[in-house]
């Protein structure tokens, strides 16, 4: 007997930004990034774990032939238990230890910087389909307008009242119409499509938000730059683990080891007895050590390896200058940019209202035949493209903000409207 799973596509109409933002941190590049901090975490308790007592048992068997020794058994079993115990080596566990936390920081900051960042991708990808789902719809008003003129004219061709250029225009803006229209639900499937790499999901947004107007007076907390400051941290930490190697390890030891050994001594019968009492069979013994491990001399390899970490000290501090300076360069053309793009949104309201007037009047005109169509056409063209400017610069603007929130450190769900 078979069996057929049917696997069922999740669909999802969420109403708004918000919920469509939470969606986006169902992604695996989030879920990779809390599992990198979690990594980090477990690096931290496994390194300190390291230094800390630790018991080993080893089990073996020793056998000798041909020449040996008297006091050298010919077979030998043993268990050894060793306790080790590193007390001191020159600061590089207290290094590394840090070392870790700083990285721990890093993976913390990134797993935040990807949260933000799927936010961005979705605010656009959301911002992008309202505005489409705009300009469809005028499309397709533009369409139907085209339609009945063309459908009017074709009944005037037929009885002469109207020139065959006239109705072969305006049957090629119908058929371009319909073309724009084919080529904009295009990209609407493309937005689809792109929400579904994105959530897992299909979206289908039934309410318009927008996001907040930024501050001017804000604290900038751009995550790319405070990750560039803990690996400062880091590579300050790394130079020290260098430096460390010059400085001796002190270590305790403590060995306990049972034997049953089986020494079967070449010697004549009348001293076996004594040699009975002299090597036992069953034997064991402990061993405290306290020792010092100090490397001396080679060939300059930790002098190397420190000006090699201290290179890369002064690497990451001059990433960090650069990030931080791209990062207010980029604010501030944001914010100019911002402003710009109200004041076309403004002047694009402007010409919107008055092409829709001018088309409503050219539209008369032209049905009661007191104006050629390529005033008509004109007029109409005029109205459907102010309205698709005013969407891209509206569309623009929320994107805008998106970005700025983001190249900010600010957390973009809570700036929606």
């Amino acid at each position: 007997m078979r069996y057929f799973i049917i696997f069922l596509p999740l669909i999802l109409f969420a109403s708004n930004l918000k919920e469509f933002i939470e969606l986006s941190l169902k992604n695996e590049q989030y879920q990779i990034k809390t599992m990198q901090n979690m990594q980090s975490s477990f690096e931290i308790q496994s390194l300190t774990s390291s230094y800390m007592p630790n018991l080993n048992l080893d089990i073996g068997y020793v056998a000798l032939n041909k020449d040996r020794l008297i006091t050298d058994p010919q077979e030998s079993f043993y268990t050894k238990l060793s306790l080790n115990f590193l007390l001191y080596d020159g600061g590089k566990r207290e290094a590394l230890i840090n070392s870790l936390k700083f990285k721990k920081n890093i993976t913390q900051l990134s797993k935040g910087q990807s949260k933000n960042y799927l936010a961005l991708k979705a605010s656009t990808l959301y911002f992008n389909y309202q505005s489409l789902k705009a300009i469809i719809k005028s499309s397709e008003q533009k369409e139907l307008f085209l339609e009945n003129t063309l459908q009017r004219l074709k009944k005037f061709y037929k009885v002469g009242l109207s020139s065959q250029n006239e109705l072969e225009s305006i049957n090629a803006k119908y058929h371009l119409a319909k073309l724009e229209l084919s080529k904009n639900l295009l990209k609407l499937e493309e937005i689809k499509k792109d929400i579904r790499i994105l959530t897992t999901q299909d979206f289908t947004p039934d309410k318009l938000n927008f996001l907040k107007d930024p501050s001017k007076d804000f604290k900038n907390n751009n995550l790319e730059f405070l990750i560039a400051k803990e690996q400062i941290n880091q590579a300050n930490e790394k130079l020290k683990i260098a430096k460390s190697s010059y400085l001796p390890k002190i270590f305790l030891q403590n060995n306990f080891i049972f034997y049953k050994n089986n020494y079967n001594p070449k010697i004549p019968s009348i001293y076996q007895n004594l040699v009975n009492d002299f090597f036992k069979e069953h034997a064991q013994s402990n061993q405290f050590i306290i020792g010092m491990q100090w490397k001396i001399f080679d060939f300059n390899q930790r002098s190397k390896e420190v000006e090699k970490e201290r290179l890369e000290v002064q690497i990451a501090n001059a990433k960090a200058n650069l990030i931080k300076r791209e990062n207010e360069q980029n604010l501030e053309y944001l914010q100019k940019n911002l402003d710009i793009l109200k004041e076309q949104i403004n002047a694009l309201s402007y010409a919107l209202k008055a092409s829709e007037i001018a088309f409503k009047v050219v539209n008369e005109k032209y049905s009661a035949g007191l104006c050629s169509y390529i005033e008509y056409l004109e007029a109409l063209e005029e109205k459907f493209k102010a309205f698709s400017n005013l969407e891209l610069a509206k569309n623009e603007l929320e994107i805008t903000k998106a970005n700025y929130y983001f190249l900010a450190g600010i957390d973009i769900k809570n700036k929606v409207l």
